[in-house]
């Protein structure tokens, strides 16, 4: 089981896009607004322990210093590609994913 400080709120997978988007991500958007990606068949296989995820955060806010906020300002995202598309109470955000 894996836990976080804040209730997810969205989980997105990557696994089914084609061509360049395919990628092998799995994205969790928290109700406190971060978004974080692993590897998705990491995240499947029962012998990975949660500690030895690659669990990294997605995208970073520029004033984004307590992530354990609870603004629940983000509804939800997106991802295709190389770009993240986040919706929420202040508009429509995009976002250039971050390599590993």
């Amino acid at each position: 089981t894996l836990e976080f400080k804040s209730p997810v709120k969205q989980v997105m997978s990557c696994r089914h896009h084609e061509g360049d988007a395919e990628t092998d991500k799995i994205y969790i958007l928290l109700w406190n607004g971060m978004l974080y990606k692993c590897t998705g068949a990491m995240l499947m296989d029962p012998e990975v322990a949660n500690d030895a995820l690659d669990l990294k955060v997605a995208v970073v806010e520029e004033d984004d210093e307590n992530e354990d906020d609870d603004k629940g300002e983000y509804k939800g995202f997106c991802v295709f590609g190389k770009k993240i598309c986040i919706y929420g109470n202040d508009g429509l955000f995009t976002a250039d994913v971050k390599d590993d």
